[in-house]
């Protein structure tokens, strides 16, 4: 008889002890988020006005990625703006637009394309034909 509770004991003892180990496994820290890998785009470059004014550059025509257009941001001016009109291969991180914010009326004249973190600008050909 003894022997049987203390095989009882043990047994209620070990799925403790399994349990605990099952709780602290199911309970994975969390895990940091990875930034996509850059993408390789290429397209033409134009110079466009934002609606405050202010004076963006975006790639056209884009290959290489879920767009047709992209807004490119992160290079000095100077580094996009030499290539107005320009077929370029542009390396980046891709990040989709914020969608407008609740209550706001879309204004069908204003286009969000996905943003392009430059990280490098190569030219391809002299013009976009």
């Amino acid at each position: 008889m003894t022997r049987s509770l203390t095989a009882t004991a043990i047994a209620c003892a070990l799925a403790g002890v399994v349990g605990v180990f099952a709780q602290e496994r199911t309970q994975s820290p969390p895990q940091e988020q990875q930034q996509p890998p850059a993408a390789t785009l290429t397209g033409c470059v134009q110079q466009a006005k934002t609606t405050d004014g202010a004076t963006a550059f975006i790639l056209n025509n884009a290959e290489g990625g879920t767009a047709k257009m992209y807004l490119l941001i992160g290079q000095t001016s100077e580094d996009v703006g030499t290539h107005v009109n320009h077929k370029v291969e542009v390396t980046g991180q891709v990040q989709e637009p914020k969608p407008p914010e609740e209550g706001a009326t879309a204004n069908p004249n204003v286009v969000r394309p996905p943003i392009v973190q430059v990280t490098s600008v190569k030219m391809i050909a002299d013009s976009c034909k």
